[in-house]
């Protein structure tokens, strides 16, 4: 399952409801104490990962003597329940989905220790009809026979009835909004079998203190053991009865023989097991150097290391499936990172946004950082009247986030020396230019006359139309891929300025097809995979030929990665001339020579 939506009241800063929604990657934006964390934080009380304090309630709210609230609305629901003694069934026959087909889940903290939880859907309003969960076995067969019910409902189960009677009223049958508590029986039977199905949501924040009780937050292995417990939480459950059977039988045996020496006592004893068992606690991995953990190591190595978590779960969830959801919230994640670590971090969880099985929410005040998604992925969170605004990234709202936060990148401390800014659709373009700008004797990376930035696909036409950099006064040069033939425009665009900018489309379909196929297929040790395009014939297909998806055939990831950072790193003038592209890529660097002088 995955979230589409959070709605919260009376929470810290959101008193009246509010909703925000989500996409499988979701950038929250916004100052510095807007509620962004208080966002991510919410979601980390709704699934029991921290306990809701007093302080969490409203103001107002707190002395007004009302709770705060927070509801899910999760899409992907399970198809089939197994409850009531095997009996299958699913939350659309029950009535328990919202009007959109939906989980809605809410729990109220009128008690800040014990909240009560209950399930909103569209629910039976009919009499007669509108309580068979509350429902006993033998109440339900009484129901039925009231009602008339045709059937033998002696041996079926409590679900199998409740269809019955529902089915019983055909066209007359009336929905309309309700709230069941789950802590009612029934309800909880329902309740208990569909929690394990709930996402697994690992929050990883930006200024943690580093002790013992944080552990779990800062070592990401932690969140790696109890995924790995949730999918197997049936047969642990069924190993966890196995040993009570056996427990309970001794205990037992153990009472008969009290009650041959004192029967008193021996009545008084029975044999108890905690409802629960913390699977999770029996396994404690981390990583260590030098037997240092690391909770006890820098922010930034702390932060790197979650960098290659992202990365590593992308790649694993690529090969198995069946893995369990999972939401993985970061706040800020340019927090103790150099530049180029950022751009790596926001890659790796784009990229695991893009498994079924994964959801990647994160915050930042950082526009740079946002500029490197697309802008429907962003929620814009201000302050209107005193009340907690959220607004998802659209063309009309692009120069308001702009205004606000001011969308221009880290800007080198000698302004004055700055002379082009060169404006690239991502981060594994930059990469390969600043792999192969010696080969034109030009430093991209390092040369201070010269800014790099990253566009962001989905963001590009903003950077261009909104002419955003042009506080800056410097002429720019557009490199953009032509597999995305909209481009083209923006690229007319940028050579209309009259301010010496100038803008290209790349001849061949993207940055991968500029490093030879020989290179690719030994980077990335293959034998064949490239066999058509680098043996035979290579020459008349490879500009046209998209790389990456003929690369995912062969089951090879971070493929983009790959090539931009270590098969650019061997590109010769001569390979360059192989694939007909030299006097092409030649000509971009030409153009940024031409405006350093």
């Amino acid at each position: 399952m995955k979230i589409v939506s959070l709605t919260i009241e009376n929470f810290r800063s959101y008193r009246n409801p509010t909703t925000i929604t989500f996409n499988d990657l979701t950038v929250l934006i916004g100052k510095n104490d807007i509620g962004k964390s208080s966002i991510l934080e919410a979601l980390d009380i709704f699934f029991d990962n921290r306990k809701m304090e007093s302080d969490d309630v409203n103001i107002i709210a707190r002395r007004n003597g009302e709770s705060a609230k927070i509801s899910v609305v999760f899409s992907g629901i399970p198809t089939e329940l197994d409850i009531d003694s095997g009996g299958k069934t699913n939350l659309h026959e029950e009535y328990l989905l919202d009007v959109d087909g939906n989980l809605h889940i809410k729990k109220d903290f009128s008690s800040i220790s014990k909240p009560k939880t209950y399930i909103l859907c569209n629910h039976p309003s009919n009499e007669n009809a509108n309580d068979l969960f509350y429902l006993t076995i033998a109440q339900l067969q009484k129901r039925v026979k009231d009602l008339g019910v045709e059937g033998d409902f002696k041996a079926n189960t409590k679900n199998e009835i409740r269809k019955a009677i529902w089915n019983s009223l055909g066209d007359a049958i009336e929905l309309l909004p309700a709230e069941l508590e789950t802590g009612k029986d029934g309800v909880k039977d329902i309740w208990e079998k569909l929690t394990p199905h709930l996402p697994l949501y690992a929050l990883f924040q930006a200024d943690r203190k580093n002790d013992e009780k944080d552990k779990e937050i800062q070592d990401p292995l932690k969140v790696a053991a109890e995924q790995a417990l949730k999918k197997h939480l049936v047969k642990l459950d069924e190993i966890k009865k196995e040993v009570e059977k056996e427990i309970e039988e001794i205990a037992n045996l153990t009472i008969e023989k009290l009650k041959e020496m004192n029967a008193e006592v021996a009545e008084q004893l029975k044999p108890h097991f905690a409802p629960e068992l913390k699977w999770a606690d029996l396994f404690k991995p981390t990583l260590t150097s030098d037997d240092i953990p690391m909770n006890k190591r820098g922010s930034g190595v702390r932060r790197l290391l979650l960098i290659n978590f992202f990365r590593a779960e992308a790649a694993r969830k690529r090969k198995e499936k069946g893995v369990p959801n999972i939401i993985y919230a970061i706040e800020e994640p340019e927090t103790s990172q150099h530049p180029d670590w950022q751009i790596k971090l926001m890659d790796a969880l784009k990229t695991l946004a893009n498994e079924e099985a994964a959801q990647i929410i994160t915050t930042t005040h950082s526009p740079a950082l946002a500029g490197l998604v697309e802008v429907e992925n962003i929620r814009f969170i201000y302050k209107e009247m005193g009340e907690n605004i959220i607004e998802i990234g659209t063309e009309e709202n692009v120069q308001k986030i702009a205004n606000t936060l001011g969308v221009l990148p880290n800007i080198p401390d000698e302004l004055d020396k700055l002379k082009v800014i060169i404006c690239l659709e991502g981060p594994t373009d930059i990469a390969f230019m600043f792999n192969i700008c010696g080969h034109f004797g030009i430093d991209l990376k390092n040369d201070k006359r010269i800014l790099t930035i990253c566009m962001g696909g989905g963001t590009l036409a903003y950077w261009v139309t909104h002419n955003y950099l042009s506080k800056l006064n410097r002429p720019e040069i557009h490199i953009y891929d032509s597999d995305v033939k909209k481009y083209q425009k923006f690229i007319d665009m940028v050579n209309k300025r009259g301010n010496n900018s100038w803008g290209v489309l790349t001849m061949k379909r993207e940055i991968e097809n500029y490093v030879h196929p020989e290179i690719i297929t030994s980077l990335l040790q293959l034998e064949k995979a490239l066999h058509d395009t680098s043996i035979s014939g290579w020459q008349s297909s490879w500009d046209v030929l998209d790389v990456e998806v003929e690369l995912v055939k062969h089951k090879r990831n971070n493929i983009k990665g790959s090539i931009s950072e270590h098969g650019a790193s061997r590109m010769t003038i001569d390979l360059f001339k192989d694939l007909d592209a030299f006097d092409e890529v030649n000509k971009w660097f030409e153009e940024i020579k031409n405006r350093l002088n």
